[in-house]
């Protein structure tokens, strides 16, 4: 009797003990529960950046980005960021001189592997400062080929591409709310996110799939229906791709990269609806006031009482909604233009860092899971005389199809940085 109730004593101390280690047990990848977002156990709320060229500057030689890319990754971690948002998507050729170069996927199932060591380069860079990524595999603009690339391959015809002659908003909205219900085009792009997951990094030897500096797959960059009549299959495309990212990696949240209601139609229900599929973790937002008409332009009214108040309405509302789904919700882009309107790095920020400092208020009243501000550019200037960025420039926080230093943070934007650490701190 005497050994059966020791032995049942041990029993319950190694079971205790047993518990313990696996409360205590650290996971080293964020995963979602209701709206918050957790790492090692504890809540996190992250303050990043978007860093889309982050992964291509290895292949930049011509103007060090290799070194660059060490020097701005140790200048983020010591202002506080935390994570960045990177584009892994570039399709197609380089003949459209506002589309991202190198290509990572010049013709269908055809990659760059020269080009994709970059991302592992990034990815052990990242890991060494504790950086969180997460990674955009696709596009509905055409800036790094995108939708349009993918329907270009499938015979839909060419991309009624921007600054084109005779360019038409309704004529590129036909043509890319196509993608949808395109079978090869789909193919195609489930081919690369597994060819992306299931890939081996050079470096760590982790495939991406088994790497936790990755917070999160992102279906596309700001994907819309585009048009009333596609809604039912942008949803079906939305379900089944991240049932099948699911279904090769259950290490990774997954979210869909849309600027809000304004993906939508401005339909509340289309978005709820998207954000409620299992295999969805959280929810984004964007939100650029002169793009959408908020304000007339001009840079003086840029942070006027109904602009900011519009704002303040977006994030409210979007707030909202999460509540009702119980997810996290991230705002993943924001800017502003410099003062003035102005492109150069020069250009005082005080209209842009009132905006940032409202938003960062705003989110932290609505209990905003993460931010990343557009963008983190560094040091470089791409200033010329055409505006946009030219071959043989160094990459920058504006894409090609942008004039470079529209929405550009620099380095040497101190008050903008004072802004970001204050609400990192709060």
């Amino acid at each position: 009797m005497k050994n059966h109730l020791i032995n049942y004593i041990l029993l319950i101390v190694f079971f205790l003990i047993d518990a313990k280690v696996t409360f205590c047990q650290t996971n080293p990848f964020v995963t979602q529960q209701n709206n918050l977002f957790f790492l090692n156990n504890k809540p996190y709320t992250f303050i990043g950046t978007n860093y889309w060229y982050g992964g291509f500057l290895l292949s930049d030689t011509k103007n060090n980005g290799k070194q660059r890319l060490v020097h701005e990754l140790d200048f983020l971690k010591k202002n506080g960021i935390n994570n960045l948002r990177v584009l892994l998507s570039a399709e197609g050729d380089s003949s459209y001189r506002y589309r991202v170069y190198p290509s990572l996927q010049i013709h269908p199932l055809e990659y760059n592997e020269d080009g994709m060591e970059g991302f592992d380069f990034l990815l052990a860079e990242a890991t060494k400062r504790d950086l969180k990524i997460v990674f955009v595999l696709n596009n509905n603009w055409e800036w790094s080929g995108g939708f349009g690339q993918y329907l270009e391959w499938a015979k839909y015809g060419n991309t009624p591409l921007p600054k084109t002659p005779h360019w038409d908003w309704n004529q590129y909205s036909e043509y890319i709310a196509q993608f949808y219900t395109c079978y090869a085009c789909k193919a195609w792009y489930n081919k690369w996110i597994y060819y992306v997951l299931n890939r081996e990094n050079k470096i760590t030897h982790r495939k991406y799939k088994d790497e936790p500096t990755i917070m999160a797959w992102e279906l596309a960059n700001e994907p819309r229906p585009m048009k009333i009549n596609a809604v039912l299959d942008y949803k079906i495309w939305i379900n089944e791709t991240a049932n099948y990212i699911k279904s090769l990696d259950r290490n990774h949240l997954v979210t869909i990269g849309v600027e809000g209601v304004i993906s939508t139609l401005n339909d509340e229900t289309i978005f709820s609806d998207i954000h409620s599929f299992k295999h969805i973790d959280y929810a984004t937002i964007h939100l650029w006031p002169k793009t959408w008409q908020w304000y007339n332009g001009k840079s003086e009214e840029s942070v006027q009482d109904s602009t900011l108040q519009k704002t303040i309405k977006y994030i409210e509302q979007h707030a909202k909604l999460m509540q009702i789904i119980n997810k996290p919700l991230v705002i993943e882009e924001f800017g502003l233009h410099r003062d003035g309107n102005s492109f150069s790095s020069t250009a005082t920020t005080k209209n842009r860092d009132l905006y940032y400092q409202s938003i960062f208020e705003t989110g932290k009243r609505n209990h905003i899971a993460g931010y990343n501000f557009w963008g983190f550019a560094g040091v470089p200037s791409n200033e010329n005389e055409l505006h946009f960025m030219q071959k043989g420039m160094p990459y920058s926080a504006d894409p090609p199809q942008e004039e470079q230093g529209l929405y550009s943070v620099f380095e040497s934007d101190t008050s903008t940085w004072k802004i970001i650490s204050s609400s990192i701190k709060k």
